[in-house]
């Protein structure tokens, strides 16, 4: 399900690198907002469609999906319509949603649709899959040459929801050790399986060894990985912690190239220093009563009081 949140974020990669050419979703996308909504998350975003596409409104509401059916969802066609994206194709293991392509990401797809792909979109396919090496080595040869597939799934709290949880060193080992030329990797933390918004996110920095991120929210991992034009797919990476010291040094050296991509920028207040902080509290001492003062600091510092986790980046709600 693409909800507000994930929607900006493919919005914010569409104005990096205009999202072009075969797109494809793993399992149809519900649409979590009206045609209305949408155009408002736009112009939020700064991106505009041309005046032609927004007069396009033909089947605009979303009939295949179990959870936009009989709502006033816009369907997934016309949210990629809106941002110039005309070949959409979906695959599904049933046809119960319409599906143009019916596959198990369990067994190895088929040479014909080998290097078919630009961009491809995993909202919450692989935490139900069974044969993670197989859906892994499938995405990678759906994908043409620089190529790009954006995940999110489950990373702790959905018991019942998902087969599996994910850390986020797995992916980025799998994807860093196969040669893709970038990689971000973010965990978002929620309040109910529900929230369409306000998620928390922390980017991971992989800056050590110790990944834990204790968290009693349900948390969710999203990646952005792009293919290089010499990846690879068949490359299995050992986690940190059980590499020898040889092979260690050797992961810790593979190359990610920074695209300059911002699919989330830090909070305005995560970069005010030290001394400016405290005059302004000082100053809020001075002219706030103490029972309003923890709340009107939040506000004004969101970023304030997070933990500081080792090998992860606190960057703010969306």
């Amino acid at each position: 399900m693409i909800v507000p949140t994930i929607a900006r974020l493919i919005v914010r990669e569409h104005l990096h690198k205009p999202i072009q050419g075969r797109v494809l979703t793993l399992g149809r996308q519900t649409i979590a907002m009206t045609y209305e909504q949408v155009i408002q998350l736009f112009k939020q975003e700064g991106y505009s469609p041309s005046d032609l596409i927004l007069r396009e409104r033909s089947g605009d509401r979303d009939e295949k999906t179990r959870f936009g059916k009989g709502t006033r969802y816009i369907s997934d066609t016309l949210f990629f319509k809106l941002m110039g994206i005309v070949d959409l194709v979906t695959m599904d293991v049933t046809e119960y949603e319409g599906a143009e392509i019916i596959h198990n990401l369990n067994q190895r797809i088929p040479e014909s649709l080998c290097n078919q792909f630009d961009f491809i979109i995993d909202g919450g396919t692989f935490d139900h899959l069974f044969d993670l090496r197989t859906a892994f080595e499938n995405v990678v040869r759906l994908l043409k040459p620089d190529g790009r597939i954006f995940h999110w799934n489950a990373a702790s709290n959905f018991t019942g929801a998902a087969y599996l949880s994910f850390a986020p060193d797995f992916f980025f080992d799998y994807y860093t050790v196969n040669r893709f030329n970038d990689c971000q990797v973010y965990v978002a933390e929620i309040d109910s399986i529900g929230q369409r918004e306000s998620w928390e996110f922390y980017k991971f920095e992989k800056t050590s060894e110790n990944y834990h991120f204790p968290s009693s929210k349900i948390q969710m991992t999203l990646v952005l990985a792009e293919k290089g034009p010499s990846a690879t797919w068949n490359e299995m990476p050992v986690q940190s912690y059980y590499q020898e010291a040889g092979s260690r040094q050797a992961h810790r050296t593979t190359q990610v190239v920074e695209s300059g991509r911002k699919l989330l920028a830090s909070q305005p207040d995560q970069t005010v220093e030290p001394g400016f902080l405290a005059w302004a509290f000082s100053r809020l001492a001075h002219s706030t009563p103490k029972e309003i003062l923890p709340k009107l600091a939040k506000r004004l510092f969101p970023a304030l009081g997070k933990r500081q986790i080792e090998g992860y980046r606190y960057i703010g709600r969306i």
